[in-house]
């Protein structure tokens, strides 16, 4: 899309008449004017880079629909430690009926918190389906601890200070509780696989008696929609404390209603601590297999004190409600090198992206262009990020604003939602598959910063890792404003715009021109 710099330009250009106007611009719907009466030139401009360490992001599900919730631990040594941990609340479930009669008895065999992994099935072999996990990063192969932990704050849908506004939880919010609920006390080792399709447990052999403590391996298996075994995290909990803080207590009180449940059990905790290890995406919203803790137990069918039949049976209580994100992040091994800059999502890293300065925007307007084209490139220290997988596929930019009332708002650039197609962002590879550069084509932001549309001084450009809550349209709705959501754990190192330090490396302003005669 072509545009124009200053009223100036335009009327030089369309002294003659309406007509030799029309005629002049017959071809500028190609993106570049190509006849006698005009030539083409562009020009590149030098980019002020200044890093922004992100203090916290919006993590709740309160305010955005989230699918992907990050646990483990991802230590790239080029940019901050994430020690990415969940909370969660349980889903209250009716007609829990666990009271003995004279007919019946249920016995608790096993409490196990039971989790998707996000996997992609790689084929089917004699009837066994294979799959592979989506999305690791880090070393699967270090474990990561991982404690399950009775959440103590009230999870809220609406501000308490004002409740006719909805809440909202921030990545570094502080949760009360350290009542551990992993069996044993201890904690879980993370070692995410593929082939963690399968749960084995002792259930005691309840056939002969209720009172026996012989066991046989028993096992637990997550089914999805096709009807296939999918990988899942299995982490088996505290026998004892489960069966007083549920088991026991399903025909109490606090179970009565989901208000008073709510308020029993605030839900739970899933830290992940460590130095080192991998971290996984987890769908909290899957409901094929759903995410739950399961109460596995044996009801046994009664002629007196004789036991007629046994029933194994589960009562599922989802991982529903509100569910937050939490991120510790650790400052960085190895910091960015002179004249590079990180970029990393999650709670890591942004830049403020100055492009062009009063004196330089006078410059340009008395240029009298027609502006072709105009675009931000960005290039990758190939040295650092040589793996196009743990690279962020997208990045995204967008502009701070100052509002009426002088605070800053966050909003989307017109190039996002006016030529989305084009807008770019997307990682651009060489031929061996190398990252290289993301570049963003910024064509209606530079007319309006050069008409006096946009604030140059006070109204910087921001770079961020891309997150889905980014996008500006969404069901057919536009939205200008950009939420600071972000679950993308993977980071990049860019070149700076130090043309001596980095010379065609440098993130650079290209802007395309045509001119008269």
């Amino acid at each position: 899309m072509i545009r124009k710099i200053g009223v100036l330009g335009i009327s030089l250009l369309c002294l003659a008449t309406i007509t030799s106007c029309e005629k002049d611009f017959s071809e500028i719907g190609t993106n570049v004017v190509n006849n006698d009466k005009f030539e083409t030139g562009e020009i590149l401009l030098d980019v002020e880079i200044t890093p922004i360490d992100i203090e916290s992001v919006q993590a709740d599900n309160i305010n955005a629909n989230i699918n992907e919730y990050w646990l483990g631990v991802y230590n790239n040594l080029n940019a901050e430690k994430i020690e990415a941990s969940i909370i969660s609340q349980i889903g209250y479930v009716i007609n829990l009926n666990n009271k003995d009669t004279d007919t019946t008895a249920f016995n608790l065999d096993k409490v196990v918190l039971k989790i998707p992994y996000q996997a992609t099935s790689t084929g089917t072999t004699d009837g066994v389906t294979s799959f592979k996990l989506d999305s690791v990063l880090g070393n699967p192969n270090i474990a990561t601890s991982i404690q399950v932990l009775q959440n103590e704050t009230y999870l809220n849908i609406l501000n308490p200070s004002d409740p006719s506004k909805r809440n909202t939880f921030l990545s570094n919010n502080d949760y009360l509780g350290n009542n551990v609920l992993n069996d044993g006390g201890g904690a879980y080792e993370l070692k995410p696989k593929a082939t963690d399709t399968l749960f084995i447990f002792d259930r005691i052999d309840r056939s002969t008696s209720l009172t026996s403590t012989d066991t046989y391996k028993d096992t637990i298996r997550a089914s999805n929609s096709q009807n296939l075994k999918v990988p899942f995290l299995a982490i088996p909990l505290d026998f004892d404390k489960m069966k007083d803080l549920f088991w026991d207590k399903f025909e109490a009180p606090e179970f009565a209603s989901k208000e008073a449940f709510d308020d029993y059990f605030r839900g739970i905790k899933i830290l992940a601590t460590g130095s080192d290890g991998s971290m996984v995406p987890l769908d909290l919203a899957s409901v094929s297999p759903t995410p739950s803790i399961d109460f596995l137990y044996t009801k046994s069918s009664m002629d007196g004190a004789t036991i007629k039949k046994t029933t194994k049976g589960v009562f599922r209580f989802p991982l529903s409600g509100i569910r937050n994100s939490y991120y510790k992040m650790t400052p960085a091994t190895n910091p960015a090198p002179a004249n590079n800059f990180v970029i990393q999502g999650t709670a890591g890293s942004m830049a403020e992206v100055k492009i062009l300065d009063e004196s330089k925007v006078q410059e340009l307007k008395s240029n009298n262009w027609l502006i072709n084209d105009a675009s931000l490139t960005f290039y990758i220290n190939q040295t650092i990020n040589s793996d196009a997988n743990t690279t962020p596929q997208q990045l995204f930019l967008y502009q701070n604003k100052e509002n009426e009332t002088g605070g800053i708002s966050s909003t989307q650039l017109t190039d996002a939602y006016v030529d989305p197609s084009s807008y770019g962002g997307g990682l651009q590879k060489t031929d061996d598959d190398a990252p290289e550069k993301y570049t963003f084509r910024i064509t209606d932001y530079i007319s309006k910063l050069l008409s006096g549309g946009e604030n140059i001084t006070t109204d910087p450009l921001v770079l961020k890792v891309y997150n889905p809550t980014d996008s500006p349209v969404n069901n057919n709705i536009l939205t200008t404003s950009v939420k600071s959501y972000n679950w993308n754990p993977r980071a990049v190192t860019l070149f700076n715009g130090n043309e001596a330090a980095n010379g065609t490396k440098r993130a650079v302003l290209k802007i395309s021109y045509s001119k008269e005669k």
